[in-house]
């Protein structure tokens, strides 16, 4: 498969939207229909969709080609239609979720997800219990409870103690389902003591929606105490797990909005094919198909700490489904230093993420040194019909290098598993596009040559959860390693998966960039200092991996500042931040 050619015969799948809701509906009623888009963003041939629904509740339809009113597209579009048969459903302040999967044969960008969102009885809460801690003039603590209003509304705030640490805010006009986001806000005063209980209501009015108006109790309790709270607040629905696949894990991290210091002792999982274990703050899930049909499954943690909320639950939803061909991710091939942000451009030779499901059907597999193989774990990727060198292989992601000779332009990614090819989606390819790497957000993956030491230039002591990295803050004047992907072309050049050389000639960028350092400080707009590399291309021994070496200048202001790269032709990179001093 080749390029861009292949590209312009080929469909590709668009959807306006992924998403739907949350749509609120009256408890023992049906909602509304729901259209969602799809129109061919290829050739000129028609699109040949089918759709399926992970919910009983949710019937997804295809409707008449050309029968669209959103997008410009009109001539290659089809309206999938959404029946929501929620009459049977319970009121419930926890909103339901059915992910409708599209799917064309033959068709670049496909299959690719739609999630649908109900709130039977609407999402205005009946009642909202939070521990805060004492206030504190320097920062005052706030906690926040958004809901979405089918209409606006008008509200009447009281506490029985005449204080006022509760309200209600309105952010904004909500999105084209018309909905109204509204926030709940809890913030003690200093006549709010810790160890005592406050009360208080929120009567809300006027929405068309009636289940929206009623009266929500508030209390608040103020402590000393830890307070425990869960990021992500659940384990959503989406995640998919393969019969006959390894166990997935998933990740809650447990930090403290209160005092004191938080301590996780333990956790409890219940439901089918769902783990848990502790590790430090982290809760590390387990989803576990072993003996489970295609279904979808349910259940909750229970982490037990010194916090004063203990335990906390955290609900886990997951689908098994049937084994079947790898499946990319629409959006999900990535560059490695920027994963939550789908749709940027990568380079020839950079390096990337690819994520998925059922991409391999093993355990994990870290790849040997250069020269990359091209297979791990029974997974191979093609980019325009070519062999990836690859880094790492799971059953949900798999970090490969894009192949050096690849031409810039639209790209096609396949990856084959254990003989089974999957679909296709496609990448956009730019000659260069810096990335920074970040060890720990917004800290870049940046060592202070000078130290001797291995030190990473981050705050000290580290914010990090790695014990084992050093940490401290640079001078002016010291040599910094910044590593970076996406630089663009070297001299010499450096074949796909090879390392690059450890001895002179070394791997040069054939344009060279200036580091920026940036206070944003330093003066009423911030001053900005800059650095000319003594060296600049791939770090020796590694592939796809560049480095570029530069010394802090000598004036640059103490507190935090900013780096970045900036090339002749004005590419940038993102910036990251170092800690000087």
């Amino acid at each position: 498969m080749g390029g861009i050619g292949a590209l312009n015969a080929t469909p590709m799948l668009r959807l306006v939207s992924a998403t739907v809701g949350p749509i609120a509906i009256v408890p023992g009623a049906n909602g509304i229909n729901q259209t969602v888009e799809a129109y061919n963003a290829g050739d000129a041939s028609a699109l040949s969709l089918t759709v399926s629904s992970s919910a009983t509740w949710l019937t997804p339809n295809v409707g008449s080609a050309g029968a669209c009113k959103t997008t410009t597209a009109a001539t290659s579009c089809i309206p999938l239609v959404f029946a929501l048969n929620t009459s049977s459903l319970a009121a419930s302040a926890t909103p339901y979720t059915g992910i409708v999967t599209v799917t064309a044969p033959n068709t670049v960008d496909a299959p690719q997800t739609i999630t649908v969102t109900v709130a039977i009885g609407g999402t205005v809460p009946s009642s909202a219990s939070v521990y805060v801690p004492p206030y504190v003039a320097s920062a005052p603590p706030t906690v926040t409870i958004p809901f979405n209003s089918a209409s606006y509304m008008t509200s009447k705030v009281t506490t029985q103690d005449g204080n006022g640490w509760l309200s209600l805010t309105l952010s904004g006009a909500g999105s084209y389902q018309t909905t109204y986001p509204y926030t709940i806000n809890i913030a003690p005063t200093s006549k709010n003591t810790a160890g005592n209980t406050y009360t208080g209501s929120i009567v809300t009015s006027g929405s068309s929606f009636a289940p929206d108006n009623k009266t929500i109790a508030v209390t608040m309790n103020v402590t000393t105490e830890p307070i425990a709270q869960a990021s992500p607040p659940q384990v959503f629905p989406n995640v998919q797990v393969a019969q006959g696949s390894p166990a997935m894990a998933q990740y809650v991290s447990m930090s403290n909005s209160g005092q004191g210091t938080l301590a996780i002792s333990g956790v409890t999982a219940s439901g089918s094919g769902i783990g848990a274990t502790v590790s430090g703050s982290l809760v590390i899930v387990t989803l576990d198909p072993t003996g489970l049909s295609p279904n979808t499954y349910t259940g909750s943690l229970s982490i037990a700490s010194n916090a004063v909320n203990s335990p906390t639950t955290v609900p886990v939803t997951f689908q098994v489904v049937a084994a079947g061909a790898p499946t990319i991710f629409y959006g999900g091939v990535v560059d490695d230093a920027v994963f939550g942000q789908s749709g940027l451009t990568v380079t020839p030779g950079d390096i990337v993420a690819l994520f998925g499901q059922q991409l391999s059907t093993v355990a994990p597999v870290v790849g040997q040194q250069p020269p990359l193989a091209t297979t791990l774990g029974g997974a191979s990727v093609t980019v325009n019909g070519e062999t990836a060198p690859l880094y790492f292989s799971s059953y949900g992601q798999i970090n490969f290098q894009i192949p050096v000779d690849t031409a810039t332009g639209t790209a096609l990614v396949q990856v084959e598993s254990n003989g089974q090819t999957g679909n296709t989606v496609s990448l956009n390819v730019e000659s260069r596009s810096p990335r920074l790497l970040v060890l720990d957000s917004p800290y870049g993956t940046i060592v202070d040559a000078s130290q001797g030491n291995g030190y990473n230039v981050l705050p000290f002591p580290p914010t990090i959860a790695f014990p084992n990295f050093l940490s401290q803050p640079a001078k002016p004047g010291d040599v910094l390693t910044i590593y970076s992907i996406g630089l663009g072309p070297t001299s010499p050049a450096v074949a796909s998966g090879q390392p690059a050389p450890g001895t002179a000639p070394l791997a040069e960028l054939t344009s060279t960039p200036t580091v920026v350092f940036h206070s944003a400080t330093s003066g009423p707009l911030g001053v900005q200092l800059t650095s000319t590399p003594s060296y600049a291309g791939l770090a020796p021994n590694f592939a796809g991996l560049y480095q570029i070496n530069a010394a802090i200048p000598g004036n640059c202001p103490e507190g935090t500042i900013e780096v970045w790269l900036r090339f002749p032709d004005s590419t940038t990179s993102n910036a990251v931040e170092i800690l000087v001093q």
